[in-house]
């Protein structure tokens, strides 16, 4: 059984969560620069380059295709202000910012032009404020800044270096994956969705829409996104759309490598309120079709609900919820 609404319908549908967990877990993992300041991680179809700064904050670039935004995690929650601002001794301008949970982390919404990138590359002193209130004071100057900012470059286009392998550089296997934790897939009373433990606090759901396409509900901390993961290359593209029979609403797409497409940031209320009561699903990026799945009778409400909770810990028909994030 599949959720294929046509035979040969090209399936993707998408969507992750860029939290603030993901980004800051990023540079567990990542490989140091020479001069010991900068770390380069692959993150869900993303580079990071991070650093930490004094006092434990942690300030870092996050680069997808060659495109870069930034976002500051502090160990405390951040001032909020009106009107947010990046400085140099020599540059600034003010950006919209978005706020993570409890005010911790802050992120640059949008993608820094090549001015912005040429007066950091150039600086020696870097600051972020709100509203005049400094949030951070970093230092770029000894720190090697201008090659880390090349490599997260370099590295999301795919490319190989200090850092490692780019994006995409490992092909993503045909078998269903498991999480890390070695969770096995646990169907529901329909026979069309599953569920398996992951990272602490995460779960995934999945459906097979075809031979080629599975549909995936990732969940974190009780958020949910929709993502898809494919046999073959999926399109890309800057400005992704997901219609129901009853609502639409448009995402960013995310690239895991080249078969795996995603939406940025988690489902909000609105969106998982349609999702829940729709008969069919369309994801489109620029236009161009990617999935066309049925939903109806196939559990997907309860599905939503269920991999939010498994991913807060709670047992089910799923069994053992996902050990709590640390």
């Amino acid at each position: 059984m599949s959720l294929s609404r046509r035979a040969c319908a090209i399936f993707a549908v998408a969507a992750v969560l860029f939290a603030p967990a993901t980004a800051s877990a990023a540079a567990k993992d990542a490989v140091l620069n020479k001069e010991g300041y900068w770390g380069i991680d692959v993150d869900r179809g993303a580079c990071i380059a991070s650093m930490t700064l004094q006092g434990g904050s942690t300030f870092l670039l996050r680069a997808v295709d060659g495109q870069v935004t930034f976002a500051l995690f502090g160990r405390t929650p951040l001032a909020r202000g009106k009107v947010v601002r990046l400085e140099t001794e020599a540059y600034g301008f003010d950006f919209k910012a978005t706020y993570g949970d409890e005010a911790t982390s802050l992120f640059y919404e949008g993608e820094m032009d090549a001015q912005a990138l040429a007066a950091l590359r150039l600086a020696r002193q870097v600051r972020i404020v709100a509203d005049g209130r400094q949030l951070a004071a970093m230092t770029f100057e000894g720190t090697g800044f201008g090659g880390a900012l090349d490599g997260a470059v370099a590295c999301s286009k795919g490319e190989k270096g200090w850092w490692g392998p780019g994006v995409g550089a490992d092909p993503i296997s045909d078998a269903p994956p498991a999480g890390k934790e070695g969770g096995e897939f646990v169907f529901n009373k329909e026979k069309m969705w599953a569920i398996a433990t992951g990272d602490p606090g995460v779960c995934m759901a999945q459906a097979e829409v075809d031979d080629h396409i599975q549909l995936q509900i990732l969940a974190a901390a009780g958020r949910t996104g929709l993502a898809v993961l494919s046999d073959s290359d999926l399109p890309r593209g800057r400005k992704g759309k997901v219609e129901t029979d009853t609502y639409a609403f448009d995402f960013k797409p995310s690239y895991g490598g080249r078969r795996f497409l995603a939406t940025e940031k988690p489902l909000d209320s609105q969106a998982s309120f349609a999702l829940a009561r729709a008969k069919w699903v369309r994801v489109t990026v620029d236009g161009r079709e990617v999935v066309d799945a049925a939903l109806e009778d196939t559990g997907f409400a309860d599905l939503l609900i269920s991999v939010a909770a498994c991913s807060k810990g709670e047992k089910g028909w799923w069994g053992e919820g996902s050990a709590p994030a640390r």
